[in-house]
């Protein structure tokens, strides 16, 4: 069992090296400088495939390598991938983004707007054919990308957790709009 688990993790170093070199290559292709911090930055996120890190997060494992990375570099970077296709970016309504390294053209995820839970869709390729179908109707071709549906998972709904909880927007009382509840309705928000 554990000659299996070496070598099943020497295959993981393996094909992570491989990615590296591979973001490299597509960087230095596209005329970008390659630079011993953004190699810092997208051995970060190869190393961590699968989960969704923000740039705070990023820039604190960064830094315990190079501390001289900055917040700056984290966000030209992540912008820079962004661009090339190399890294998805997702919204979870947290007030950040989170990134991925994309594995596939389209990639699907559920999100908790309670407690901010993340599943990743089985049958990935049965909804891309389908999404890609509707494109195909409109005459788009797609980019890769994730999509991130929102919703309330089975455990907040068991306690209780209910849709009216997420409508943030209160309108004012009277239909009318009368001058009162106008003025208090536009310093409400």
């Amino acid at each position: 069992m554990e000659s299996f688990n070496k070598a099943t993790t020497k295959e993981n170093t393996s094909r992570t090296e491989q990615l590296i070199e591979m973001y490299l290559k597509r960087l230095k292709q596209c005329g970008f400088r390659m630079t011993n911090q953004r190699r810092i930055i997208i051995e970060i996120l190869l190393k961590n495939l699968g989960r969704h890190l923000n740039v705070k997060e990023l820039l604190n494992i960064a830094q315990k390598e190079d501390p001289t990375i900055g917040i700056a570099t984290i966000y030209r970077t992540v912008d820079l991938l962004t661009g090339l296709g190399l890294l998805n970016m997702i919204n979870l309504e947290e007030g950040f983004s989170r990134f991925e390294v994309p594995d596939e053209q389209m990639h699907f995820h559920f999100y908790c707007k309670s407690c901010g839970k993340v599943v990743h869709l089985p049958d990935e390729e049965d909804k891309t054919k389908t999404v890609m179908q509707w494109a195909q109707k409109e005459g788009f071709k797609l980019l890769p990308q994730t999509f991130e549906l929102a919703g309330i998972c089975p455990e907040c709904i068991n306690e209780g957790v209910v849709e009216e909880d997420f409508c943030h927007i209160k309108r004012p009382i009277c239909e009318k709009r009368c001058k009162k509840h106008r003025r208090r309705w536009r310093h409400e928000n």
